[in-house]
C-alpha cells in the first residue's frame, strides 16, 4: 500500500508555509525515503512514549526508526515521557527543555514528536519554545493523534484551571502516520479515536459520517484500505479548515464540537484514566447535539442517529453513562475558562443538522443551567 501524501498548506502575511502528511503502512520501518530529507545532518531529539524503547523486543517499528535515525542523522538523543494527560504539565515540560538544552543543540535541531496526542502537544510546544523555535515533526502513533492532534500545530500543556490552557500555534515540518502502529492500540483508545474521525463528519461532511455508519464494523476490525481511507478523509478536513484559520480565529473553533463539555467532563475525572479524552467528548457531542435540538437548530432525528453510532461503537453517551461526580453549578464554571469565549460570553459549538456544525456565541447561562440540570 502505497502512502498517500496530503498536504497542510497555509496562507500567512509574512510567509507561506506548506507540509506533508504521509499516511499508509508500514511507513516507520522502511522510512528511510520519506524520513532523510528532514533529518540528514541535523541534531535530533526524540521525544518519546515511555511504552516504547530501543530494546530489541520493543516496538520493531520504533526499534527500525531509530535506527534510521541514527544512521541519517549527526546525533540523535532520546527523551522518554509518560502518556496520559497527567503528563501534560509544566514541570514535565520544564524536564524536557533543560535536557534538550544539556544536548547542546543549536537552532538546526530538530525535535521528533513519537507518541500519542499527549507526547505530541508538549513535544510540540517545547519545539515552539526552546531557542524560540525549532523544526519538528509529528509521528503520531494512536488513532487519535493521527487524525487530529499531529494535525494544525496546536501544541501546549494543561494548567491547574483546564486543559490546554498554556500553548502555542507551531506547525510541525511533516507528519508520519503509520497505519501498522494502530494494531497493537487498546481498543479502549481505538474507540477514543473514532469519536474525533466522527466528529469530521458531523462538522463538515454527511456523506463521511454516513460511510463511518456503513463501514464501521470493518474499521473496528482494523480493516487497512478503510483506516487509511478515513485517517486521510479526516485529515483532508482538518487541513482545509486549517488553511483558512491557522490560529482560530473564526472557522477552526468548529473542530471544537463537544469538546467545551468534553474537556470539562475530563478536568472532573483529573486525568486518572477514569474518563479519557475520546470518551469525554463523544459525550460531549451528544450533549451538543441535544442542546441544538433544545434550541430549535437541528432535529430529534438527527440527534438521535448522532447518538446511536456512538452507542453502537459502545462509547459513552450521556453523563449519567460515567461514574465521575458532576454538578451543574461546578460544569458551568469550567466553561468559563474555555478559549473560544469573548468577552466573557461562553461560546460553543452547535449543529442545525449532521455534517453543519456553526459557532453560537454569547450563550444564555440559564439555558444551559436548565439544559444541564435534566442531564445531570
Amino acid at each position: 500500500m502505497k502512502p498517500e501524501i496530503i498536504n497542510v498548506s497555509l496562507t500567512r502575511k509574512l510567509n507561506d508555509l506548506s507540509y506533508p502528511i504521509f499516511v499508509g503502512n508500514n511507513l516507520l520501518s522502511q522510512s528511510k525515503n520519506i524520513i532523510k530529507q528532514f533529518v540528514y545532518d541535523r541534531k535530533v531529539i526524540l521525544i518519546h512514549d515511555n511504552f516504547f524503547s530501543e530494546k530489541e523486543n520493543s516496538n520493531h517499528n520504533f526499534v527500525d526508526f531509530v535506527k534510521t535515525i541514527k544512521n541519517l542523522s549527526k546525533s540523535i538523543n532520546l527523551i522518554g515521557i509518560s502518556g496520559g494527560d497527567k503528563t501534560k504539565n509544566i514541570s514535565q515540560l520544564n524536564l524536557i527543555l533543560e535536557k534538550s538544552l544539556s544536548f547542546e543543540i543549536s537552532r538546526d535541531s530538530l525535535i521528533i514528536a513519537f507518541g500519542g496526542g499527549v507526547v505530541g502537544d508538549i513535544a510540540g510546544f517545547a519545539s515552539s519554545i526552546l531557542l524560540r523555535g525549532l523544526d519538528y515533526i509529528q509521528i503520531p502513533t494512536t488513532l487519535l493523534s493521527q487524525v487530529d492532534s499531529s494535525v494544525g500545530g496546536k501544541t501546549g500543556i494543561n494548567s491547574s484551571q483546564s486543559k490546554n490552557m498554556i500553548g502555542s500555534f507551531h506547525q510541525p515540518i511533516a507528519v508520519i502516520a503509520d497505519i501498522n502502529m494502530l494494531t497493537t492500540l487498546p481498543r479502549r483508545e481505538f474507540l477514543a479515536g473514532m469519536v474525533e474521525i466522527i466528529k469530521y463528519g458531523l462538522i463538515k461532511d454527511v456523506s463521511f459520517f454516513e460511510y463511518l455508519e456503513k463501514n464501521h464494523e470493518e474499521i473496528l476490525n482494523l480493516d487497512q484500505l478503510k483506516l487509511k481511507n478515513i485517517i486521510c478523509m479526516s485529515c483532508k478536513i482538518k487541513s482545509l479548515i486549517v488553511k483558512k484559520d491557522e490560529k482560530e480565529n473564526g472557522e477552526r473553533a468548529l473542530l471544537n464540537l463537544g469538546h467545551t463539555f468534553g474537556h470539562a467532563i475530563e478536568s472532573f475525572g483529573k486525568y486518572d484514566g477514569t474518563i479519557i479524552h475520546g470518551e469525554a467528548v463523544s459525550i460531549g457531542i451528544c450533549l451538543a447535539f441535544k442542546l441544538s435540538n433544545k434550541l430549535g437548530f437541528c432535529s430529534q432525528i438527527e440527534t438521535t442517529r448522532v447518538i446511536n453510532l456512538l452507542k453502537i461503537l459502545k462509547l459513552p453517551t450521556s453523563l449519567k453513562d460515567i461514574s465521575i461526580s458532576i454538578t451543574t453549578s461546578k460544569m458551568l464554571d469550567k466553561f468559563k475558562y474555555d478559549k473560544k469565549n469573548k468577552n466573557n460570553q461562553l461560546t460553543f459549538i452547535l449543529n442545525e443538522r449532521i455534517g453543519k456544525s456553526f459557532i453560537k456565541n454569547n450563550m444564555d447561562i440559564s439555558v444551559l443551567k436548565k439544559f444541564l440540570d435534566e442531564e445531570i
